[in-house]
C-alpha cells in the first residue's frame, strides 16, 4: 500500500520500427508518455496532414453514433404519439417494428483488440454509412425546410379560409376587387368614396371591397387606416383549394420524412462498430500526437516516458519480441522530474483512494495518506448514520450491486466505499440502538436521543485523535527531511496540550480528582509555555522568534476551530435518528387507521426512510470527506501529485481487454 515506483524510459529505434513499438507501448496500457529530449541532430515532427486525416475520419464516426442515437430517439417518440393517436381512434397504427436500442450507459462495453482490428479493416464501409447518414440529414433538413414553408403559407391563407373567389380575381376593367384582413373583430373600415363591402367568417375580420379604379388609392388607405392589410396572394385558386393542396404536401413530406427515418435507423446495426472504429481513431490520434512528443533523426526517433518500476522488464520484453531494432534505457527519476502517481492499495483501502483524489493526488515522493485516512472515514461514516438497518441494507445492496452489475472504475469504486462503509453504519448502529429509528431497542453502549452529551464527547474524542496522528504523521515527515526542529517543537506541545486538557477533563468531570486536574492544569501550561518558547525556532533573531512564539499562541484558535469541527459528527449522527424517530412516529398514527392502517402506513414509510437513508449518505460522505481535507490533510499532507495517465486508455465507448 504505497505510491508506485516510477522508471522513466528512454527508448530508440528505427523510424520504420516505429509505429511497432508505440503499437506495444499503447496497447500495454504502463507507459505514459513525455516529451522527449532534444539532442543535437535531432528534430520534432510538424507534419500534421495525418492527424488531421484522422481527425476528420473520428468526425464522421462520431456523427454517425449520435445521428444514429437521435433517430433512435425521435423513432421512440414517434411510435408512442402514434399508439396514443390509435388509442385516442384519430389514426391507423405505423406499418413499422422497431426493437428500441438500450439507453446509453456510462460502462464502456469490454472487447478485445480482435474486435478493433474488425472495425478497422472496415473503416471505408463505415465512413461510407456515415456519408449515407450525412446525405439522409440533408434530405430531412431540406423536407423540414420545406415543411415549414407549407406551414407558414396555411397561416397565411387561414384567414381567408371562407372567401370564395380565386385570388387573381381582382375585378374588371373598370374596378378593383380587394380581400384585406384585420386580425382584430373591432377593426373598423370607413371611406368616402362609394363601395361595396362583404365580409366572412374568420377569426378577425375578413372582408371583400369592390370599388371603381380611380377610387383605389382612397380604399387602401382607409383600409390600412382601419388595420386591414390586403392579401398579397395572386394565385388562381381560392384560399381553401392552397390550403387542401398544402395539407396533402404535409402529408406526403411527413411519410417521406418518416421513410427517410426508417432508412437512416436501417444502418443502426452498425452502431455497435462505430463505437469500436471510433475509439480505435482516438488511439491512432493519440499515437499521433505522441510523434509530436518525440525526437527525430533522418531515420532513428527516440521516445521517452514513464513506466512503473515493475512493470519495466516486462514491457521491454514485449517491445524485443516485436523487434530488436531497438536501444532502451532505464533510469531512476532525477532530482527535478515530476513522476505521475499511482497508488498501489490493499483491496478494501483501494475505494478509499477517490476522495483522496477528489483533493488532490500525493505527490511521487509523498506518502500515501489513504491506508491511515481509510480507517477515519469508515468510522466516521459509520458514525454519522449510526443506523444497523440502514448500515446492513446499504451493505448487502453493493454487495449484489457488484456481482450482479459491471461498471467502470470509479463507478464500482464508489459502491464499494459505501458498501464497506455500511459495516460501520451496523456496528455504530448496534453500539447506540439505532435500528430503522425505532424505539425501545437496547444500545450496547449509548442511546444518543437520550445521553447526547455522551455522543458529543465521543465525537470530540474522535477527533482530537484524527488531529494528533495528522499531527504525528507531520512529525514523520520532518523526520524524513531531517527537520528535527519542526518534527520536535511543532508537535510535542501540542501532543501534551491535548493530554493537559484531557487530565484536566477527565479529573473535572468524570473521575472528580483534585489531582489528576491540578496535574492537567500544570500540564496545559507548561504546554502554552513550550509553544511559546518554540514556535519561532525557524526564525532568525531573537524578536522575530519572540514575536512568532506569541503568534503560536493565537494559532491555537485554529486548532480549537479545527476540534469544533468534528461536531459535525455529533450533528449528522443525532439528526439521522431523530428524523427516522420522526418518520416513524407519523407511519404509528397511520397503523391506527382500522383495516388499511398497517399497509397505508408501510407505504408511507418505505419512500421516507429511503428519503433518510439518502440524505444520511450524502451528508456522512460530504461532510466525511471535509473533515479529512481540511482537519486531517491540514496538518500534514501536501498532495499537488498528478495520477498515472498511461497511453491506450483514451476511449470513450469502449475497454480494450
Amino acid at each position: 500500500m504505497a505510491v508506485v515506483e516510477m522508471s522513466k524510459l528512454r527508448l530508440m529505434g528505427l523510424k520504420s520500427e516505429r509505429e511497432t513499438i508505440v503499437n506495444v507501448l499503447t496497447r500495454s496500457h504502463r507507459f505514459e508518455l513525455l516529451t522527449a529530449t532534444d539532442f543535437e541532430g535531432t528534430a520534432r515532427e510538424k507534419e500534421t496532414s495525418h492527424l488531421e486525416r484522422i481527425t476528420a475520419k473520428q468526425v464522421k464516426a462520431a456523427f454517425a453514433i449520435r445521428y444514429l442515437y437521435g433517430a433512435n430517439d425521435e423513432m421512440q417518440k414517434l411510435l408512442l404519439k402514434n399508439r396514443q393517436a390509435v388509442k385516442a381512434g384519430v389514426v391507423q397504427p405505423l406499418d413499422y417494428e422497431y426493437t428500441p436500442l438500450p439507453k446509453p450507459s456510462s460502462n464502456r462495453e469490454i472487447v478485445g483488440y480482435d474486435d478493433l482490428y474488425d472495425s478497422s479493416a472496415k473503416e471505408y464501409e463505415l465512413l461510407a454509412v456515415s456519408d449515407a447518414l450525412e446525405k439522409i440529414s440533408f434530405k430531412r433538413v431540406d423536407v423540414r425546410t420545406e415543411q415549414q414553408q407549407i406551414r407558414n403559407r396555411l397561416r397565411t391563407v387561414a384567414p381567408y379560409a371562407a372567401y370564395p373567389l380565386p385570388f387573381n380575381v381582382r375585378g374588371t376593367e373598370r374596378t378593383v376587387l380587394l380581400p384585406a384582413y384585420a386580425p382584430i373583430k373591432s377593426a373598423v373600415f370607413a371611406v368616402d368614396v362609394p363601395v361595396a363591402v362583404e365580409e366572412f367568417a374568420s377569426a378577425g375580420r375578413c372582408i371583400a371591397v369592390l370599388a371603381l379604379k380611380e377610387d383605389e388609392a382612397a380604399v387602401r388607405a382607409a383600409l390600412t387606416a382601419g388595420g386591414f392589410s390586403v392579401a398579397a396572394l395572386t394565385e388562381s385558386q381560392t384560399a381553401a383549394e392552397i390550403a387542401d393542396d398544402c395539407r396533402a404536401r404535409l402529408e406526403a413530406l411527413e411519410t417521406r420524412d418518416l421513410e427517410l427515418l426508417k432508412e437512416a435507423l436501417g444502418y443502426i446495426k452498425y452502431l455497435r462498430e462505430f463505437k469500436i472504429l471510433y475509439d480505435w481513431l482516438s488511439l491512432e490520434t493519440e499515437k499521433s500526437n505522441a510523434e509530436f512528443e518525440m525526437a527525430k533523426t533522418a531515420s532513428t526517433f527516440i521516445v521517452e516516458g514513464w513506466v512503473p518500476k515493475d512493470d519495466a522488464e516486462y514491457l521491454l520484453g514485449e517491445i524485443r519480441s516485436k523487434t530488436d531494432k531497438v536501444i532502451t534505457y532505464l533510469y531512476d527519476p532525477q532530482p527535478g522530474d515530476n513522476p505521475p502517481t499511482e497508488i498501489q492499495s490493499a483491496r478494501l483501502v483501494a475505494p478509499f483512494e477517490d476522495v483522496t483524489n477528489l483533493y488532490s493526488p500525493p505527490s511521487y515522493y509523498e506518502r500515501d495518506p489513504n491506508p491511515i485516512m481509510s480507517v477515519f472515514f469508515f468510522i466516521f461514516f459509520g458514525f454519522m448514520v449510526a443506523d444497523a438497518g440502514y448500515g446492513l441494507l446499504i451493505t448487502i445492496a453493493a454487495t449484489l450491486i457488484l456481482h450482479f452489475k459491471k461498471f467502470e472504475k470509479g463507478t464500482s469504486r464508489l459502491v464499494a466505499l459505501i458498501g464497506i462503509c455500511g459495516v460501520s453504519t451496523v456496528v455504530w448502529g448496534a453500539v447506540m440502538g439505532g435500528v430503522f429509528g425505532i424505539e425501545g431497542i437496547p444500545a450496547l453502549w449509548f442511546n444518543p436521543l437520550q445521553q447526547p452529551i455522551t455522543m458529543l464527547a465521543v465525537a470530540i474524542v474522535m477527533g482530537v485523535i484524527q488531529l494528533m496522528v495528522g499531527y504525528g504523521l507531520y512529525a514523520a515527515k520532518m523526520f524524513k527531511k531531517k527537520d528535527y526542529a519542526s518534527a520536535i517543537f511543532d508537535v510535542v506541545f501540542i501532543y501534551t496540550l491535548f493530554i493537559g486538557i484531557g487530565l484536566w477533563v477527565l479529573g473535572l468531570l468524570l473521575i472528580k480528582n483534585k489531582l489528576l486536574q491540578t496535574i492537567g492544569i500544570y500540564t496545559i501550561l507548561g504546554s502554552l509555555v513550550g509553544i511559546v518558547l518554540t514556535a519561532g525556532h525557524a526564525q532568525k533573531g531573537i524578536f522575530r522568534k519572540i514575536l512568532t512564539g506569541f503568534s503560536g499562541l493565537y494559532g491555537l484558535v485554529n486548532l480549537l476551530s479545527d476540534v469544533l469541527s468534528y461536531i459535525r459528527l455529533f450533528g449528522l449522527g443525532l439528526a439521522s435518528g431523530a428524523i427516522a424517530l420522526a418518520f416513524n412516529s407519523l407511519g404509528s398514527l397511520l397503523f391506527q387507521i382500522p383495516y388499511v392502517g398497517y399497509p397505508l402506513g408501510i407505504i408511507v414509510l418505505i419512500p421516507l426512510h429511503a428519503f433518510n437513508l439518502a440524505l444520511s449518505l450524502l451528508s456522512a460522505y460530504v461532510h466525511n470527506a471535509r473533515l479529512q481535507f481540511i482537519e486531517f490533510y491540514g496538518k500534514f499532507y501536501e498532495g499537488g501529485g498528478r495520477l498515472f495517465r498511461p497511453m491506450g486508455l483514451c476511449t470513450r465507448y469502449t475497454r480494450f481487454a
